[in-house]
Formats: C-alpha cells, sequence, structure tokens
C-alpha cells in the first residue's frame, strides 16, 4: 500500500513538473510619446453673424467671422472662452454685436472645428 501511495505521490510530482510555465521575459511596451502642443491661431475680421447654443439641438454657440480679404471662418464659443472690451474688461457672449471687429485666439480640434479660446473686441 505504500509502494502504492508512493508511486502515484511520484507521478503526481513528475505531471506537476510538466505543466510548470516558466517565468516570461518582460514584454517592453513602446514609450508613450508626448502629445502635440495645440497650436493657437489669431484671426481679425468683423463679426457676420451670431449663433446662440440650443441644448434640444445639441449646438453650441457660434460666431462667424470674415477678414478683410472676405475669408470667413466660424468658431464654437464655449463657457471658458474668454471675451473681452477693448479695454480689457470682461464682456458676457451677448455683449458681441454683428459688425463689431475683433480678434479671436483659436484651435483647430482634431474634428476640424475652430474652437475660440478668447475673443477680443479691436473697435
Amino acid at each position: 500500500m505504500k509502494k502504492i501511495l508512493l508511486a502515484i505521490l511520484a507521478i503526481a510530482f513528475m505531471s506537476s513538473l510538466c505543466f510548470a510555465q516558466q517565468a516570461s521575459a518582460p514584454v517592453s511596451k513602446p514609450s508613450p510619446t508626448a502629445p502635440k502642443p495645440v497650436e493657437t491661431k489669431s484671426f481679425v475680421g468683423k463679426i457676420d453673424s451670431i449663433t446662440l447654443a440650443d441644448a434640444a439641438k445639441g449646438t453650441h454657440s457660434a460666431v462667424a467671422v470674415v477678414d478683410e480679404k472676405g475669408q470667413k471662418m466660424n468658431f464654437t464659443v464655449r463657457v471658458s472662452t474668454i471675451i473681452s472690451a477693448k479695454d480689457g474688461k470682461k464682456l458676457t457672449f451677448s455683449g458681441l454685436k454683428k459688425d463689431n471687429k475683433i480678434i479671436v485666439e483659436y484651435v483647430t480640434t482634431k474634428k476640424g472645428a475652430n474652437r475660440a479660446q478668447s475673443i477680443k473686441l479691436v473697435e
């Protein structure tokens, strides 16, 4: 009986060695690349149109600006957008009027939309 038990334990021990796994070499992860810095651009022109946000339609506030050459650009205006008068005082979005001359500091999103970072009245 002892011999049979010893034989079974020996077989179990040998089979456990077959199923044992070796420690694998650590897989080197590719180093994360630093995100590209966001380039802030500016655009000077007169306000052509103003669109207020509509939560029901899922739209953001926006302003369309036309420069002296006739180039028209649309900018999304968020709550975080800083709007100021030429004297530096803060304004609200409702303080902007059609034909106001402004300078828009903006970034272009990954989806290609122009998001206004700041808007400053020039005249």
